[in-house]
């Protein structure tokens, strides 16, 4: 078993034992058990799987980040990090679609990128969100 954290700005969204990660990064999908080496990775806007020490599977939708595993805790630091059940489902889909037509018409590659990301999160959010 290892210690896996998840911190977010507004709360720890999961502190516990872990037997197995899964997760992404932005070079790939990758998955950590307990006494792995040293790792540090930026995060990608994706899906996060934890089979806690029950064998129990915790899913989460993470908006990117940055992670570190060392001396058996794998620390996950990100802008948010939802739960299935934390999905409001209908808020989301609405999101997706106005940032689906504000892309249409956006010029500035800058604000491109942005509404893209949020395209992603959306996406994910909803993925996890019909897997409760």
């Amino acid at each position: 078993m290892f210690r896996v954290i998840i911190i977010t700005p507004e709360k720890r969204a999961f502190d516990g034992k872990a037997r197995f990660v899964e997760f992404k990064t932005v070079e790939g999908a990758m998955g950590t058990l307990q006494n792995r080496a040293p790792l540090m990775a930026a995060m990608a806007i994706s899906e996060l799987e934890i089979t806690d020490e029950n064998g129990k599977k915790q899913l989460f939708a993470i908006h990117g980040g940055i992670s570190e595993f060392s001396n058996n805790t794998f620390t996950i630091i990100t802008d948010s990090a939802e739960r299935p059940d934390e999905i409001d489902v209908d808020r989301v889909k609405n999101a997706l679609e106005h940032a689906r037509v504000e892309l249409e018409t956006i010029e500035s590659e800058i604000r491109k990128k942005e509404v893209e990301r949020k395209i992603k999160h959306a996406l994910v959010r909803l993925k996890i969100s019909q897997k409760d």
